[in-house]
């Protein structure tokens, strides 16, 4: 077991074990680690540095490849869509129905998504109307009547 006493053979089967250790534990996180594992092991063969030092490079390079290649490896390798920037945009240009008269100067309320809102237009809007929603701010929805 000569091999062994190489630190830089240790570094590199303790990132081999951790890469192994990804396919069985989803979530892409030890990858990371592994990938820090075997730079430290590339920098004790070419550098031969003391303990600590080893620990460092170990912590350093497993946070910054986590912080910069997980979003992305996420991405590609669970075709994970982009977030969207704002999650009130998802209501734009839905349908909903009017159950309270909207006049411009007093709210209603719609019914959308099998709940009731608050809503607001800046035209009169009748009790059993398809509304479109422009926007939604907190809980009030802008809307606008849909045009048959």
């Amino acid at each position: 077991m000569e091999i062994l006493s190489n630190v830089a053979v240790i570094w590199f089967l303790a990132g081999a074990v951790l890469l192994l250790l990804e396919l069985l534990i989803p979530g892409v996180f030890l990858l990371f680690f592994g990938v820090g594992a075997w730079i430290t092991s590339l920098a004790v063969y070419l550098f031969e540095p003391s303990l600590g030092i080893q620990f460092i490079i170990f912590s350093i390079t497993s946070v910054i490849s986590l912080l910069f290649l997980r979003n992305y490896l996420l991405k590609r390798l669970y075709n994970m869509p982009d977030p969207v920037d704002d999650p009130d945009d998802e209501f734009a240009g839905c349908i909903g129905e009017c159950i309270l008269p909207i006049k411009p100067d007093e709210d209603g309320r719609i019914e959308f998504k099998g709940t009731t809102w608050n809503a607001s237009s800046e035209t009169e809007i009748e009790v059993g109307s398809k509304v479109k929603i422009i926007r939604k701010l907190g809980l009030i929805l802008f809307v606008e009547p849909l045009n048959n």
